[in-house]
């Protein structure tokens, strides 16, 4: 007994261990008439516990759970709803945890999914039992709090293609810097939710900001000249001083010169920055109409290549089809003369067998004769009457004889027929032989002949190839030469324009100057380095007085006694608004990535939901309301829409040079390319092992280099889709990357608090001076010539990228 006792003692804690184990969970008792809405108190739940598992991009058991209609679709097992019916359906025996072989969230799951409680487990019944009724997806309120003044790490940077103006945003600010003049010329709220996304379009006039299902597009006011109340008074002295004496400007014909306080000469100030400008586009477009010459070349070198291969296979297999024919002849002769020799042997042998028979039959017949003779005189011999012995014998000895005759001639027969028959068979192995040697050599010979027709199809295929690669270099020279002659137009244009300078003035702060004279134009300089700002039209003759007024106003006067006030400051207002944070949008969740197309039409937008799909929408820019008294758009034009290109977030956008392309990239680690005129994906990418967070085309077209968080930049071949190099080096996510200028360098930024140009050889050109921290986001110029950059620590740092020259540091 108390053996039992001990052994039920022993026994009851595991029996209890295993009854808590399959115990099912508590049902809450729910009394409750109106309808369950499934949006708002069911998918939420399901939301946090499931659909990490079973969603449309990751579909375990096949179940997808985010819709009532899909969860009665089911998956491997069958449906897991039955409408009406809450406690026979298997989603809620599942996550009851009622099946011990089925439950759900499985312990120690990676997405950290916890068991329903006992309400959210009620109120999942009570709707299957209602019916299991979709209610249609609602907008999400969400109750946005302001953000706290200590954030201001830089997610996102921007500059504009001349490198007038940057941007950058902290948190859910965007500030806007004039870079010559180092101001502050916008800093907005921009969003109320983080910025993860800014461009600039190409002409620098519009810029976009991307927040939480929202996009907002930003305009910058042109400067226009209006009738001043009183003209400039000119300057009759060729020097002109700053109020602080530090800087002075001294005109000599078309050029003033910019000088410090030491006498020394800064900058000389000549020209029209926008026909310089214009000129150094016009040079890089004769850079890569250059380099698309050589590459072209270098395809007809190619291409030449393979056709002499082409040629030389094409004559070495016309020259082995006549060897392989006349072997085949010969062998076809020897097959022939088999084919007569075995005919005449196996004649012999029919006959031989014939004769054979013959005889057979002959020394049958007598034998049965001299038998039947052999009886007879047998029996004659033994009867009583008198016969004549003699003559039966001699008959007898007669009919033995020619039985014994019969016997040789058939024993000759058959030695002839063995003979004929022993000649038979090595004649039928000899022309085996050389029917088996016919075959392969007319398996040769076909061969052979196969091989000229596959060599003249590569002749043809090569020479096609060949004429394909002439013609595109006499496109690419025609086109280098349509650049060359832009090329020295812009360079004509832009020695026409430094033309001589009447007037000059400082603005009253000291950190702008402006040139004006016989161009009729307005030009401002930054006061302390010489580089060019402005480019203002208005006046139709020459300009002989300039004067700024205690406020910063400039006046200008022209000789045909015209004057005109300007006022200077850049102004950026919000255009319109696209999408919205709290309401209806076309965007699912943030947006990751903007890019304007080459000639500013349209804006292509990325984001998507976060391991669910990633969306790009392209808007067409000029749709929507343009009003400054409406800047939230009514209606908006998209373009082209591609849901679920991707399947998680799309992070990284950049447009081809020639805007025939989009390149996006994605946290699914992979990069594509659509060809937009199709909207068809007409190349991936594949070989990142983390999120790709920046994508950048080559001017050329012919380079896609993609960046990510793996700590490495991958180089592609556009064309085939084949990586030409890995860029490594980087400790930490390689967060943006940047083609510069018409070169074969790149910009990125990195973790480990690097901003660096590389070569796509992957040796590194210039580190800029190091960061404080990780940094988020870099960019540049598009004549390459400054770079920015900002990370965790907020500050928006510019650099000259020829010689790695700090230009400005930008705190909030």
């Amino acid at each position: 007994m108390k053996r039992l006792l001990l052994a039920s003692i022993v026994a009851f804690p595991c029996v209890l261990a295993r009854e808590v184990s399959a115990a099912p969970l508590e049902i809450a008792s729910l009394t409750r008439t109106t309808t369950v809405d499934f949006e708002k108190e069911v998918a939420p739940f399901l939301r946090d516990n499931c659909f990490s598992c079973h969603c449309k991009t990751t579909t375990k058991g096949g179940l997808n759970m985010e819709s009532a209609e899909l969860m009665i679709k089911g998956g491997d097992t069958g449906s897991s709803l039955k409408p009406g019916k809450g406690a026979e359906s298997l989603l809620l025996q599942a996550a009851a945890h009622q099946d011990d072989d089925l439950k759900m969230p499985p312990r120690d799951n990676k997405a950290k999914a916890k068991n329903l409680t006992p309400t959210q487990l009620a109120l999942l019944r009570l709707w299957i039992d209602q019916g299991a009724k979709s209610t249609g997806r609602s907008e999400r309120t969400i109750a946005w709090q302001p953000v706290p003044d200590t954030i201001g790490a830089i997610f996102s940077t921007a500059i504009t293609a001349d490198g007038q103006f940057a941007a950058c945003s902290r948190a859910n600010r965007v500030s806007i810097y004039h870079v010559p003049t180092g101001r502050l010329v916008a800093n907005e709220a921009a969003h109320r939710d983080q910025v993860n996304a800014l461009a600039f379009s190409q002409d620098g006039t519009l810029m976009a900001s991307g927040g939480y299902r929202e996009v907002k597009l930003w305009r910058r006011a042109s400067i226009e000249g209006r009738p001043a109340k009183e003209p400039a008074v000119a300057k009759t002295d060729a020097k002109i001083s700053r109020a602080d004496g530090q800087r002075t400007i001294t005109i000599e014909g078309n050029v003033a010169k910019l000088a410090g306080a030491d006498g020394k000469v800064i900058a000389e100030l000549r020209g029209n920055r926008l026909a310089t400008e214009f000129t150094a586009a016009r040079d890089r477009a004769m850079q890569v109409a250059t380099g698309t010459v050589a590459f072209r070349k270098a395809a007809v070198d190619t291409a030449q290549k393979a056709l002499t291969s082409a040629q030389e296979r094409a004559k070495k297999s016309a020259e082995a089809v006549a060897p392989k024919q006349q072997g085949l002849a010969a062998k076809e002769k020897v097959v022939a003369d088999a084919k007569t020799a075995k005919a005449a042997l196996d004649k012999t042998l029919a006959d031989a067998d014939a004769e054979l028979k013959k005889a057979e039959a002959t020394l049958q017949d007598t034998v049965a004769k001299a038998a039947q003779l052999a009886t007879t005189t047998t029996d004659a011999l033994k009867a009583p009457v008198a016969v004549d012995a003699n003559k039966l014998l001699a008959d007898t000895t007669a009919a033995l004889q020619a039985a014994a005759k019969a016997r040789a001639d058939r024993d000759q027969r058959e030695a002839a027929r063995k003979l004929a028959a022993d000649k038979v068979e090595p004649s039928a192995k000899a022309l085996t032989a050389a029917e088996e040697a016919a075959k392969q050599a007319t398996t040769s010979k076909d061969a052979a002949e196969n091989e000229v027709k596959l060599s003249k199809a590569e002749q043809e295929k090569t020479n096609a190839a060949l004429a394909e690669a002439k013609s595109a270099v006499d496109s690419a020279e025609a086109l280098r030469k349509k650049a060359e002659d832009a090329l020295a137009a812009a360079r004509t244009a832009a020695t026409a324009a430094e033309q001589s300078i009447r007037a000059a003035a400082f603005s009253p702060d000291g950190t702008m100057v402006a040139t004006a004279g016989d161009d009729t134009i307005i030009h401002t300089w930054s006061a302390e380095t010489g580089a060019p700002i402005a480019v203002l039209n208005g006046h139709a003759t020459t300009i002989t007085a300039l004067a700024f007024s205690a406020d910063g106003e400039l006046t200008s006067t022209e000789s045909a006694g015209t004057s005109l006030a300007w006022s200077l400051a850049p102004a950026w207002r919000l255009e319109r608004t696209i999408g919205s944070d709290t309401g209806a949008s076309p965007f699912t969740d943030r947006v990751n990535a903007l890019a304007f197309s080459p000639d500013g039409k349209f804006l292509a937008i990325g984001g998507g939901e976060p391991s669910r799909g990633g969306e790009i929408k392209i808007l067409d820019v000029q749709s929507g309301s343009t009003s400054a008294q409406t800047p939230q758009s009514a209606t908006v034009k998209f373009a082209r829409d591609f849901p679920n290109l991707h399947t998680d977030a799309v992070l990284a956008l950049d447009f081809s040079a020639d805007g025939k392309f989009l390149a996006s990239g994605a946290a699914d680690k992979i990069a594509r390319v659509i060809d937009l005129a199709s909207g068809k994906v007409v190349k991936s990418f594949e070989g990142h092992t983390h999120h790709i967070l920046g994508i950048s085309w080559s001017l050329d077209g012919r380079t896609l280099a993609t960046a990510g968080a793996d700590n490495v930049v991958k180089v592609w071949d556009a064309a085939t889709g084949d990586r030409r190099k890995n860029i490594e080096g980087y400790d930490k996510e390689v967060t943006s990357v940047h083609f510069v200028g018409a070169g074969e360098q790149v910009l990125t930024s990195s973790g480990d608090n690097k901003v660096r140009l590389v070569g796509l050889d992957g040796k590194e050109a210039r580190a800029f001076s190091e960061v404080a921290d990780f940094v988020q986001s870099a960019a540049v110029s598009a004549d390459g010539k400054i770079v920015v950059a900002g990370g965790q620590d907020g500050v928006l740092r510019v650099w000259s990228a020829t010689d790695g020259r700090t230009l400005g540091a930008f705190r909030k």
